[in-house]
Order: C-alpha cells, then sequence, then structure tokens
C-alpha cells in the first residue's frame, strides 16, 4: 500500500511538471544514473573550466557543465530548488520562450563566469582554476527572475532572519557562501548576474517575438512536442520590465520577491542550489569531485571539502598554470 502510495505521488510529481521543466529534470537526473552505471566521474572533460574554454576555445564546456551532476544529493538539492520556480515561470511564458530563456541564461552565466574567473587571474585569485559542474548557476538567474515577477515585502533565509525581498538573492548568495566557505561564489555570482540582466530588460532585444513563438509551435518539427499534455502553448510576453513591481528606496534596484512560495518567502534548506568548490591541485593534476575514484559519484554530498577522489591526470597538454580544481555547481 505504501509503495503504491509512493509511485501514485511520483506518477503525479512528474505528471505536473511542464515539458521544458521536465526536460532539463530527466535530462539531468538521466545523465547522473548513466554516470554512475558506467562509472563515469572524470568531470575535466565536461566541466566548467574558465581556463580551459580562453586557451583552448573549449566552449562547449558551457552547455555541458550543467548537465552533470558529482553526488545525488548535488542532484537533488539543485531540482528541489529549480523545480518548484521553474514550473511556475514555465506556466506564465509558455514552453518555448522559457526553454529559450534557460538557453540563454546558460550561456550568459557561463560568460560571465569565464569573465569573472579571468579578472581573479589576474588579481591572483585562484578562481581561474575553478573546475565547475551543475546546474546552480542558471538556477540563481531563475531566482532573480522568480523574485522580481513576485510582490511579498520580506523574506526568510532558512528562517533564522528575514530581509527585504529586494534583497533576498543577494543575501542567500552572500549567507550561502558563510554557511559554506567550500562553495564558488563567483559561480553562482554568474548566474544571479544573468538573471539581473534579463530583468533590467538588457536581454529584451534578444528575446522571441510572440510572432516568432507562434510560427515555432506551428511548425512542423516542433508538432509532436507541441501536441504532448505538458507543453504550454504560447505565454505572456517575456520582455523584462525594469523597475516593475520593486520600490526604488535600496542601492542598485536589484530584486523583488519570488512568486509561489510559501507566505513569509522562506526557502528550505534543501531547496537551496549547491556550486561547491575545492583549492587547486598540485601541477599537472585534476581533482575529481568527492564521489568515488570509481563509480561515478554516488558518494559525498555537494559542498564537502577534504577527503574526496584522488587526483587524475589532466586530459591533453599540461597548462602552464595550475589546473581547474573540480566543483560542484
Amino acid at each position: 500500500m505504501q509503495e503504491s502510495s509512493l509511485q501514485t505521488r511520483g506518477r503525479d510529481f512528474y505528471g505536473s511538471l511542464p515539458l521544458g521543466t521536465r526536460g532539463v529534470f530527466v535530462t539531468c537526473v538521466a545523465l547522473y544514473v548513466t554516470g554512475v552505471l558506467l562509472g563515469f566521474d572524470d568531470f575535466a572533460q565536461i566541466c566548467m573550466a574558465p581556463s580551459w574554454v580562453l586557451r583552448d576555445g573549449q566552449v562547449y564546456r558551457m552547455f555541458t557543465s550543467v548537465l552533470f551532476h558529482g553526488s545525488v544529493l548535488h542532484l537533488a538539492f539543485n531540482m528541489m530548488a529549480f523545480v518548484p520556480m521553474a514550473s511556475s515561470l514555465e506556466r506564465l511564458l509558455g514552453t518555448v520562450q522559457f526553454t529559450y530563456i534557460l538557453v540563454l541564461f546558460t550561456l550568459l552565466a557561463s560568460i560571465f563566469h569565464v569573465g569573472l574567473a579571468f579578472i581573479g587571474g589576474t588579481l591572483g585569485y585562484p578562481s581561474m582554476h575553478e573546475c565547475a559542474i551543475g546546474f546552480s548557476g542558471v538556477i540563481f538567474g531563475v531566482i532573480v527572475v522568480d523574485t522580481h515577477l513576485s510582490s511579498v515585502a520580506q523574506r526568510s533565509i532558512f528562517g533564522f532572519f528575514t530581509v527585504p525581498s529586494q534583497w533576498y538573492p543577494l543575501s542567500l548568495l552572500i549567507f550561502l557562501q558563510v554557511l559554506m566557505p567550500s562553495v564558488s561564489f563567483v559561480g553562482h555570482l554568474s548566474g544571479l548576474l544573468a538573471g539581473l540582466t534579463y530583468v533590467r530588460g538588457h536581454l529584451n532585444p534578444l528575446l522571441l517575438r510572440p510572432s516568432t513563438t507562434a510560427w515555432i509551435e506551428q511548425h512542423a518539427w516542433a508538432a509532436p512536442a507541441v501536441r504532448h499534455g505538458a507543453f504550454i502553448a504560447g505565454g505572456a510576453a517575456a520582455d523584462a520590465v525594469p523597475g516593475a513591481g520593486r520600490p526604488d528606496s535600496l542601492p542598485m534596484h536589484l530584486f523583488a520577491p519570488p512568486r509561489g512560495g510559501d507566505g513569509d518567502g522562506a526557502r528550505r534548506w534543501w531547496q537551496v542550489p549547491t556550486f561547491a568548490r575545492r583549492p587547486p591541485p598540485v601541477e599537472g593534476t585534476f581533482a575529481t569531485m568527492d564521489a568515488p575514484p570509481s563509480g561515478g559519484g554516488g558518494g559525498g554530498g555537494a559542498g564537502a571539502t577534504g577527503a574526496g577522489a584522488g587526483p587524475a591526470k589532466v586530459p591533453g597538454p599540461e597548462p602552464n598554470y595550475s589546473t581547474p580544481a573540480a566543483a560542484a555547481a
């Protein structure tokens, strides 16, 4: 009886997800399970490593890095943070526009990550040597957008204290860094900046026009998706209106509160995106995730530091500086 109830809840949960949100969820889970079954934990091949993106032009890392996770807890935390907000946003914007915005956020957050890492590297900070995986950069962008669309006055940070909702995303970013010093500030900040770029209207020229969205939905190659019961057709215009719903009394005029959350905007601890960072390894080695060296990463949770898998050789030519350290986005 209990097993049947769990199966029913699982089917109900899965069936409630809009198509774009469902696609991200299924892809991330499938890649993690496949990695576990195949024993894949060579994250150096797919991670977001700014030094390799700049030096070797490995721009594919901007997209592969967001889909892989280092542990089951890392995956679970990120998906539980992503799914509620993404589902609400997709129902507002429609599947086509929502999916397009996720792609924009992925690309823009990666560009910010590379840029901030380059600046940090020139100033002597080790951020150039990060190697990040996971969806939390994009999730922070979604948090900013979700926040921008709501009208809750204050939000709670894990129940410890409340902040004006305009400051919630930035407060969450800083609080996570204090709570878990091993997480990558650059990775989370990059996603936050991507979301801020959107809500300030700077991405409006790049967004799909309603006529373009309608053309895509009517095209023959999109028919299988459009006919799917989880597809959200049409949707509101995605152009951001800077200042909408936000008081202008705070410096930077950053944010408004998240929509669709608890009454006081409290975020549960298991709904927080994680992006852990480890110190740069010794010259010529790559420190893998906290997962076991073989078996694909089912071990320690995101944010763990210290003991983890041993270093593995960097593929390809040896760089002229310390190679990227593993991180979970």
